[in-house]
């Protein structure tokens, strides 16, 4: 168990060690001899593997090749490469953790090594909070409190949100108001003992309900932000980029024309480590100009072009490094995250640290730096992996733990895998994202442990 915290506290360490390889990737690189037995039976994590290890030979090839008429950073390749290698390897370590610690304490100590990684911006960052303690204490708190009642998970989420409010952080505060809005949701729908026959159909009512609330929540950060109530600064940039003539996200997100500009100009990408020449930075600054964005101000050369091609978008910053492989594999990690959110939402208890990491993944991949995914991929890939098919989920009057209770050790992590689903362990009936893998109750003994659909505990707020 103490081996299972500490290789989770690692995996959510993204601090260089020599070479510029990161804590997490080295670590997770040099566990999957053992870690490896937890997912080699898992469907989910197959094609997963695949596509990592595709992507990341692409890039490598694609580097050399372009060695004749690029300039190639050795550091900058070697990361790239390692890094994809490393996905499916910190997946392994998330999910064989989590079977010996229980779902929820492992995405609690990759929470707590996200925090120990971004300590040093307390004295490096006039903003530590947006740019790093604030995501790795949501996790953790979020982690702690998804055992408890309804009602401590929402004064945790309008604590955490208050935080957010005042530190200008506009992405994360709408996250938190989502996943406030679906607890809340949820709280009254048991209560209301709102009855859906089928964990899928409960699921499609309450991906509808979440879009409503999703769109709501960020109406409503629009509105504080432009009224001034996230801070002077934020409501400059958001009155700014509102009334550009390309619209909110994208003036907010000008690296989208970069992006576009650069995959019409050159379509199968560039290769791990490339530095563009200026024929490519003359080609992504007039798709920023495109956007009404002005693209001299030093932000093109210095930051996304200063060291490697850096597009402010995981799906496209691995294209650049690893051509269309690279996408595929982004765009699925983005598919994993929401199908992960669908399968919690067949019951009427969502899981906050999964629904706040996947929310966050999900923006990263289309909007956000490839470097800030790692940290997170462990959690929402290693939960999803770790989730049992929808039509196994829990049912509306069942109100399962999350998983405090971490499975008896046996000879393998993984048994053979059924028909219905990816690790057997787990697809008891009633089981989900921070349940452990427990026998298949029968019905005698669902009546007498209390969980059949209607019990008082179903009814908790």
């Amino acid at each position: 168990m103490a081996i299972a915290v500490v290789l989770l506290i690692c995996v959510g360490v993204r601090r260089e060690l020599a070479a510029a390889l990161s804590v997490g990737d080295c670590v997770a690189l040099a566990a999957l001899p053992v870690t490896w037995t937890a997912v080699r039976k898992a469907r989910r994590f197959s094609l997963l593997l695949v596509l990592s290890i595709l992507a990341a030979g692409t890039a490598y090839i694609m580097s050399l090749l372009a060695e004749s008429s690029f300039v190639v950073e050795d550091w900058a390749r070697r990361v790239t490469t390692l890094s994809l290698l490393a996905v499916p390897c910190a997946v392994a370590v998330f999910v064989w953790g989590a079977r010996r610690l229980g779902t929820r304490r492992a995405a609690m100590a990759v929470g707590f090594g996200m925090f120990l990684d971004s300590l040093p911006l307390l004295q490096t960052n006039s903003n530590p909070w947006k740019f790093g303690v604030g995501a790795a204490v949501t996790i953790m708190v979020l982690s702690f409190v998804a055992n408890r009642r309804r009602l401590v998970q929402i004064v945790a989420l309008l604590g955490l949100s208050g935080v957010f409010l005042v530190s200008d952080s506009r992405s994360t505060l709408a996250f938190l108001a989502i996943i406030l809005g679906t607890v809340i949701w949820q709280a009254l729908a048991s209560w209301a003992r709102w009855n859906v026959p089928t964990p899928r159909r409960l699921a499609i009512s309450q991906i509808i309900v979440l879009a409503v609330v999703g769109i709501v929540a960020m109406a409503g950060v629009v509105i504080a932000s432009q009224s001034g109530t996230l801070g002077e600064d934020a409501q400059n940039r958001t009155i700014a980029q509102s009334e550009s003539s390309a619209g909110l996200l994208l003036s907010a997100r000008p690296e989208l024309g970069a992006s576009w500009a650069l995959f019409q100009n050159r379509p199968w990408g560039y290769g791990a480590g490339v530095k563009p020449r200026f024929e490519d930075l003359w080609v992504a600054k007039r798709g920023m100009a495109a956007l009404g964005y002005d693209p001299e101000n030093g932000y093109v050369e210095n930051f996304m072009f200063g060291g490697r091609i850096e597009l402010h978008s995981g799906v496209m910053d691995m294209w650049a490094a690893a051509s269309i492989l690279g996408g595929l594999l982004l765009l699925l990690i983005a598919g994993m995250a929401l199908a992960a959110m669908m399968r919690d939402l067949g019951r009427l208890k969502a899981t906050p640290w999964l629904f706040f990491a996947a929310l966050t993944v999900v923006q990263n991949v289309f909007v956000g730096p490839w470097t800030v995914l790692p940290a997170y991929l462990p959690i929402v890939l290693g939960a999803a992996v770790l989730q049992p098919p929808l039509r196994d989920a829990a049912q509306l009057g069942i109100d399962g733990g999350l998983g405090d209770e971490a499975p008896s050790k046996t000879s393998n992590d993984v048994t053979p895998a059924g028909p219905s689903s990816d690790v057997v362990p787990i697809h008891a009936s009633g089981s989900h994202v921070g349940t452990e893998p427990v026998p298949t109750p029968t019905p005698d003994s669902r009546a007498e442990t209390g969980t059949q659909p209607g019990s008082e505990r179903s009814r908790s707020f």
